[in-house]
């Protein structure tokens, strides 16, 4: 049979060149891609409703979320081990909680409005003794005039006698509306636990249940990204939870060894600072390195000691023994992460910018794997169906 001869135009060889190819065809869905969005962002009040709706579910989620990674292994241990029925054993694990929760909020929340208020109201204290310290320092080494001292000296005891009350008191008045706040709280704290209740009994059936609106041909894909973001989600929560709760547990006890005033608040504050990778330790060791600096020289080394051991402990035993490299990220990529997050969500990008960053990456490299094998610009990597016949 005679092949059909293609006509000699011009608009034959643009076509075989340039439209009929497959980077062009990629790189005009990526140009669509980003048409697309620069219409959302530049008609973005058209999504008010929707960024309003995730701001009143989301901490109700974002809080079910965290406390299912924790109780779903002692949800699966009862019933595995105990032979327990699993609503049964979801509602003890939730009384659990919750009974937890009470015990700890009854004991620690007197004791930390004390120490809080206690250290509030040092503050102008502080100030003189620190400025008092500079001042003995600078008749050694002469850094400063004493008139410029002086007038520092006066700026910063001004300042935290006008203020320090301030930061204790002004703090409801700084979120603006107290009304929404209080409410979002109350939303909070009544849909969390029956998120999570439905968390816990539906948690194995969601990836399957999402896959429903994924085409046939795509669904097993589907279902295994879904179950690799879980499983980095769910070992970073729980490894980076125990890694903060032991480090809040040494900073404390080392404080209080050493006597440090006010050790339990400082070592307290340190356990969820050092859910911020790498940084946290460093920021929770600031008021303890204040509080030594005001109290004597020695303080301040054991202060310096109590961190090494620390930092030693965390860096060489609790990190790689409870968390590994359950991320597979560069450490250099985790601190451009954070950095990258915080800019843009503040402390709550810090906080959940590394497990948001896990869960985009298997995303993304699922996408390019799927573009890989469908794409033919990488023959040496084939679809799945045409691997079937392969030895």
């Amino acid at each position: 049979m005679n092949k059909l001869r293609q006509p000699e135009s011009g608009f034959s060889w643009f076509y075989q060149r340039f439209l009929n190819n497959h980077i062009t065809i990629l790189l005009l869905n990526i140009f669509l891609l980003l048409l697309v969005v620069n219409e959302l962002v530049q008609n973005a009040g058209l999504l008010d409703p929707v960024w309003k709706f995730i701001g009143i579910t989301a901490p109700a989620i974002v809080v079910a979320g965290i406390l299912y990674y924790v109780l779903d292994p002692f949800v699966h241990f009862m019933e595995r081990r105990l032979k327990l029925k699993e609503g049964l054993a979801i509602a003890i694990a939730m009384l659990v909680t919750i009974a937890i929760i009470v015990v700890i909020f009854l004991m620690l929340i007197p004791f930390l409005t004390k120490q809080t208020t206690g250290i509030i109201a040092a503050l102008p204290q502080f100030a003189n003794d620190v400025m008092r310290k500079l001042s003995t320092m600078n008749q050694k080494h002469h850094w400063v005039s004493a008139a410029n001292l002086a007038e520092v000296n006066h700026r910063v005891t001004t300042y935290f006698s006008q203020r320090g009350w301030n930061i204790l008191t002004g703090t409801l008045s700084s979120l603006g509306n107290v009304v929404t706040t209080v409410s979002d709280w109350i939303i909070t704290l009544i849909t969390a636990p029956m998120v999570l209740f439905f968390m816990l009994k539906d948690g194995a059936q969601f990836p399957h249940f999402v896959s429903q609106v994924v085409p046939t041909a795509y669904r097993e894909r589907f279902v295994i990204m879904l179950d690799k973001m879980n499983a980095k989600v769910s070992s970073y929560v729980r490894g980076q939870l125990t890694v903060a709760l032991c480090v809040m547990i040494i900073f404390t006890a080392g404080y209080s060894i050493i006597g440090l005033p006010y050790a339990i608040l400082i070592g307290l504050i340190a356990g969820p600072l050092n859910l911020i990778p790498y940084f946290g330790s460093a920021i929770a060791l600031i008021p303890a390195i204040i509080m030594g600096v005001v109290t004597s020289p020695s303080m301040l080394l054991g202060v310096v000691i109590v961190y090494l051991i620390e930092w030693v402990l965390e860096t060489q035993v609790l990190s790689p023994l409870i968390m590994g490299n359950s991320l597979a990220m560069h450490p250099i990529t985790i601190v451009f992460v954070l950095l990258a997050s915080g800019k843009m969500f503040g402390l709550i990008g810090v906080i959940f910018g590394v497990p948001g960053f896990a869960v985009l990456k298997v995303l993304v490299t699922t996408a390019f794997e799927w573009y890989q094998e469908y794409s033919a610009l990488y023959p040496d990597v084939f679809p799945p169906e045409d691997r079937l016949g392969e030895p």
